[in-house]
């Protein structure tokens, strides 16, 4: 894309006290009912296409609304391509390829002559307001944005002129080239109506020139010298185009009008007109413009599959001069590769609706090295979930994965998303350090479960404990006994477990576990992670407190069947797995 919005500011509009967006070319808005997904769009089509707002629309009725847009691209290519009056008007505002614009509603209920653009004067460091063309310009950078709203608003929308509705707007964009191959053919048609309805037509209807006469006859009696004649319009191209609409047409059936069908109905063409207009657009030549394409909750009334086409749909229009932001509740609208710049929606009262850090900003600051970024935002983004939750629980096991839900679910009588939790899996145990501070920085409350062994390893490097920690330097102590018994087997230089012909390394963490010296060290380490965020599995890991013996799908279904059968108490340490599901609720 050319050109776009990379930002926006939005000031006292609705419940955006002071809202803060960063901007791609396919944004997606992820937050819960009422966080103000859809007023983030209102304010962002306001910018572009200016009314006068109400006092509904203003937080505080005492401070004006302010949006302020910055668009990046405008280059000095772009800049030659535009008409020469548009270009002299925003060119000397362009610095580095940036243009920063606000437009302003002091009060409710302005006059619309009244809400003007401003333009920032980098030398002056001040608003510029107005400048001359300055909406005419913006309009060919930028046109007027499609909204395709919730479907409660279908009714409303139909209601409307045809040139202002949804389906309308989809229309004209690809009717183009349909104006550009038959308007000369078509003018010479509506030529030849406009001869024979118009008031100077050459060949006027010999009924309209008899109701002109008898009228004129009466006229003349009220008012001698004064005649009139009966005239009708003769609509041009364009006029047939904002007109037009659709006719939905069932087998066996008379056409209807779009408005008259359901939601799903209306949704589901909706969508098809769009995805339509993406495989248009895909074989049309690049323009100078960006189109905005703003969406309430596309996926609304659609199967699965139907959402993964719309999806792609808006991908490829995102690449073919519109830039696309969109309201969803579906981790289907979200890819791995968009997830990084998806914006999480929150509202509280103190700060109203706000966006929390993107993933791939939060990546930037917390990884520095850019080969790691690029592993770690693999390893959240394709946790599309991350996305939908409140708090993030990371986890590395496979078991985890399988049985944590389930185990939730038993002790909680909620699943994990009715408890707004989102289960991620970990690329590895090395990882805890680095998903934790991003997802910190993402705002996202976040814990993490680690086998034991995390504690002499993972943990001393992200400086959790350390080397000379009291609890490690004595369970070290335990593990070198054991070594010397015969039991298990270790790393001389790490004093670590090491894999023997008899015992694995997670095996010998576990022969520690049980060892009753070992145990009040082990605890200590437990309840000192907690505080930071991690859970340590006390017996070693998640199997040796549940009591399976292996790591696959018949083991893990045994489980189940065991514990729906018969309770918690078939887990050979239940009271763990209880202490757990209450660690992470709190």
């Amino acid at each position: 894309m050319a050109h776009k919005i990379s930002n926006i500011e939005i000031k006292n509009y609705k419940s955006c006290i002071d809202t803060e967006l960063k901007l791609s070319d396919f944004t997606p808005l992820v937050g819960y009912n009422n966080a103000g997904k859809s007023n983030c769009l209102s304010a962002i089509q306001w910018l572009l296409r200016k009314s006068s707002l109400s006092d509904k629309d203003f937080y505080d009725l005492t401070q004006p609304v302010e949006i302020i847009a910055t668009i990046e691209g405008v280059s000095q290519a772009l800049l030659d391509l535009m008409p020469d009056r548009q270009r002299n008007s925003i060119e000397s505002f362009v610095i580095g390829e940036e243009l920063k614009i606000r437009r302003l509603q002091l009060t409710p209920n302005a006059k619309v002559g009244d809400i003007k653009l401003s333009v920032w004067d980098s030398a002056n460091s001040d608003w510029v307001l107005n400048p001359t063309g300055i909406d005419n310009a913006i309009k060919v950078l930028l046109p007027d944005p499609i909204r395709i709203g919730a479907m409660e608003n279908a009714a409303e929308d139909a209601s409307k002129a045809k040139n202002t509705t949804t389906i309308g707007k989809l229309l004209a964009e690809f009717l183009e080239p349909v104006k550009i191959a038959h308007e000369l053919e078509l003018n010479r048609h509506l030529t030849e109506v406009g001869r024979r309805i118009s008031s100077e037509g050459d060949l006027r209807f010999s009924e309209l020139n008899s109701i002109d006469q008898n009228v004129n006859a009466k006229i003349n009696d009220l008012f001698p010298g004064m005649s009139v004649k009966l005239h009708f319009s003769t609509p041009t191209i364009d006029d047939l185009i904002k007109a037009g609409t659709l006719k939905v047409f069932e087998e066996h059936g008379n056409g209807r009008d779009f408005s008259s069908y359901g939601h799903g109905a209306q949704r589901s063409i909706q969508m098809a007109l769009v995805q339509y207009l993406a495989e248009v657009k895909r074989q049309s030549s690049a323009s100078l413009s960006t189109t905005l394409l703003l969406i309430d909750e596309p996926e609304l009334y659609l199967h699965p599959f139907a959402i993964e086409q719309v999806r792609e749909a808006l991908l490829a229009l995102s690449d073919a001069g519109y830039q696309v932001i969109i309201s969803t509740h579906s981790a289907q609208m979200i890819t791995p590769e968009s997830a990084e710049k998806t914006l999480l929606i929150r509202k509280n009262t103190t700060q109203g609706t706000h966006a929390r850090t993107r993933l791939s900003d939060a990546i930037q600051t917390v990884v520095p090295n850019s080969t790691h970024q690029m592993e770690q935002l693999f390893s959240l983004s394709h946790s599309t979930q991350v996305l939908f939750a409140e708090n993030v629980i990371l986890t590395e096991g496979k078991t985890e994965l399988r049985l944590l839900p389930f185990l939730f679910k038993t002790v909680s009588g909620l699943t994990m998303g009715q408890g707004k939790h989102a289960l991620v899996a970990q690329s590895g145990v090395n990882d805890t350090k680095k998903s934790l501070s991003i997802l910190s920085a993402m705002d996202l409350p976040a814990k993490a479960i680690c086998d034991l062994d995390y504690s002499f390893n993972g943990a001393i490097k992200h400086g959790y404990t350390s080397e000379t920690d009291p609890e490690i330097v004595a369970l070290k102590a335990i593990l070198q006994t054991l070594a010397t018994a015969g039991r298990i087997s270790i790393n001389t230089n790490t004093g670590l477990p090491k894999k023997s012909n008899t015992v694995s390394a997670a095996q010998a963490f576990e022969i520690l576990a049980n060892e009753t010296s070992a145990i009040p060290h082990i605890e200590s380490l437990h309840n000192r992670m907690k505080l930071q965020g991690i859970w340590l599995w006390k017996k070693g890991a998640i199997e040796a407190h549940i009591g399976t013996t292996s790591k696959d799908e018949s083991a893990w279904a045994q489980f189940k069947h065991d514990v729906n059968q018969n309770g918690l108490t078939v887990c050979s340490d239940h009271q763990s797995i209880l202490d757990l599901i209450e660690w992470l609720q709190n």
